[in-house]
Formats: structure tokens, sequence, C-alpha cells
């Protein structure tokens, strides 16, 4: 990923807080013939046993993405922050052009594929205990047959963290006065605008 050094996040913390507020990722790896094939799965960031960071998920078995990692297990798994559009009428220069500002965060590192149903059924649990815990008691009720019909249907797997950059376009490059201007426009917008803004102030900015 290109990362300018003034775009370039070295806190763990941030990126950690990106992953798991934007946990839809974009899973990157070749098939048989060397070709990029992709799928956007939510992952979860967990700490292993030996105290090493990994990603785990799970994808439909009928997706034929697993079979190809497990025969070429190097993957990348790249998550993104919000983003927007920036004009040129916040810089104190007309000789400027628009931008877009964004944050990503991109892993990279080996895949394990997951066989086991009670090694999957733990990957499901953590995912809903994110996203919403109330709903592992309703899990928990359904026929077991249920369960293990749905459980084949999937494959679990756990990605072991060997790389990680996070990168934060958020205009950096510009003068503090400008960065304020951009910031109170922010201020004044929904969704993304706003998301972006508190990303600012997160950064210092």
């Amino acid at each position: 990923m290109y990362t300018p050094r003034h775009f370039r996040v070295d806190d763990f913390a941030l990126a950690r807080q990106l992953i798991q507020e934007r946990p839809l990722a974009l899973l990157l790896g070749p098939d048989a013939e060397g070709q990029i094939q992709l799928s956007h799965l939510p992952l979860t960031l967990i700490e292993a046993a030996d105290g090493a960071l990994a990603l785990e998920g799970h994808m439909a078995r009928g997706n034929p993405q697993w079979r190809w990692l497990s025969a070429q297990p190097a993957v990348q798994a790249v998550f993104t922050g919000p983003d927007g559009y920036v004009s040129p009428r916040h810089y104190d220069s007309e000789l400027n052009v628009p931008t877009w500002n964004f944050l990503a965060v991109q892993v990279r590192g080996r895949i394990e594929l997951l066989e086991d149903e009670a090694a999957t059924e733990a990957v499901l649990k953590r995912l809903i205990a994110d996203h919403e815990p109330g709903y592992a008691a309703h899990w928990d009720r359904l026929p077991q047959d249920f369960q293990q019909q749905l459980l084949r249907a999937i494959v679990g797997f756990r990605i072991r963290v060997e790389h990680w950059e996070c990168k934060a376009k958020l205009s950096q490059n510009r003068a503090a006065g400008e960065r304020a201007s951009l910031l109170a426009e922010l201020d004044q917008q929904t969704g993304r605008g706003q998301e972006l803004a508190l990303w600012m102030r997160r950064l210092g900015l």
C-alpha cells in the first residue's frame, strides 16, 4: 500500500480500532492459476494463545476461494474506514485541486482452515459476541441438527498476522488553518463526514 510518511499510522491501537469499527474486509489471495481472487467477509481480530495477533472468519463452503487458499495460504485482508471528497475551497491558495480523504488497514498473513466444527462454531460465537451478544442464547436454542447443517455449509479460518500497515489520509499535509476549515465542514455533515472528523481528532489534527 502506497503510504507517504505523513499519512502512516504507527499506533496499532488505532489500526485495531478501525478494524473493530469496520470489520468487513476484502480478503485477497491467488487461485490455482495465480490470479488474485477476492471475497468480502467480516473478520474478527483476536490474540492467539501464544500472544500473536490473528484474524478469524468464515466463508461459504460453496466459495471456491477456500480451496485455493488451502494450497496457497498467503493472503491479504484490507479494511476500509470512512472516506470523503475534499474541496479545494478549504485551501489558502487557488492553485489547488480536489482530493479524497480515507483510512485503510492492510494485513498480510497465512491462512489456516478450521475444518473442526467446534472451532468454526467458536469463530461464529465470537463474531456474534462482537455484534449481537443477545443472539448467542438464540443460537444455543436452535436444534442441534440445524446447527450442524449450518456449520457444514461454511469453512472457518484463522489468519496469523505477519505484517500490518495503516494509512490515514486526513489532510496531514495541509496547513493547520486549512485542516480547521475542513473539520468545521465535516462537523456539519452526517454519516461518514462526522466519522472523518472523529478520526481527524483521534489523530490530533
